[in-house]
């Protein structure tokens, strides 16, 4: 029997989870921190869990993502543009995913990481403005969810990783490691003794 790790459900699951617990998580530390240094961490936090999966999936080792992460972590605190610091968290999210632990050759890298990364940034941060352009090309359920408030940045970071999902389609990477689960001896048994029944050999 095998049962294989699909990254690509991963994904989207993760997405979700930091979805749920953006809320509590941003509103508690913006009780001890300023709101943007607050949402900047959170982001981070998100980033780094997710390069720690990414890891995993690609067999790497986690300290080969310690640079990236250290150097998005700087910006936390160090300026005051979090549109900046989101799209380089884009762009180390980017690295670490098809630079770090799934190597692509550089044109490859390139146009699906544009794809998945800017196209997942622009659906979460430019559909209001331009919902009468997402409803005409099907996205009517969210042409609403610019992120103004606390529960929309929730709800986009969802989507964001609902996005970032299809790396894994377009790269054929959905497909990680199998590993072979050990029978029960009497499981084992049971299925011989079924197939020889069953093709009366």
């Amino acid at each position: 029997m095998k049962i294989s790790r699909r990254p690509m459900i991963a994904t989207i699951l993760y997405g979700l989870m930091c979805g749920v617990v953006f809320i509590p998580v941003s509103v508690v530390l913006s009780y001890m921190i300023s709101w943007p240094e607050a949402f900047r961490l959170t982001i981070w936090s998100y980033v780094a869990l997710y390069g720690l999966l990414l890891t995993r999936w690609g067999k790497r080792n986690p300290i080969s993502i310690v640079f990236p992460l250290l150097t998005l972590f700087i910006f936390v605190f160090w300026g005051n543009s979090t549109s900046a610091f989101l799209l380089l968290a884009l762009g180390i999210l980017s690295w670490i995913r098809s630079g770090i632990c799934f190597r692509k050759p550089l044109v490859q890298m390139l146009g699906v990481e544009l794809l998945v990364s800017i196209g997942g940034g622009a659906l979460v941060t430019y559909c209001a403005p331009h919902s009468t352009l997402i409803w005409a090309s099907g996205g009517a359920s969210v042409a609403y969810l610019a992120p103004h408030s606390t529960l929309t940045w929730a709800m986009g970071i969802w989507l964001f990783f609902l996005v970032q999902s299809l790396y894994f389609v377009l790269t054929g990477d959905a497909r990680s490691e199998e590993e072979k689960v050990k029978l029960d001896p009497f499981d084992e048994a049971k299925r011989q003794a079924e197939r020889i029944l069953s093709n009366g050999v």
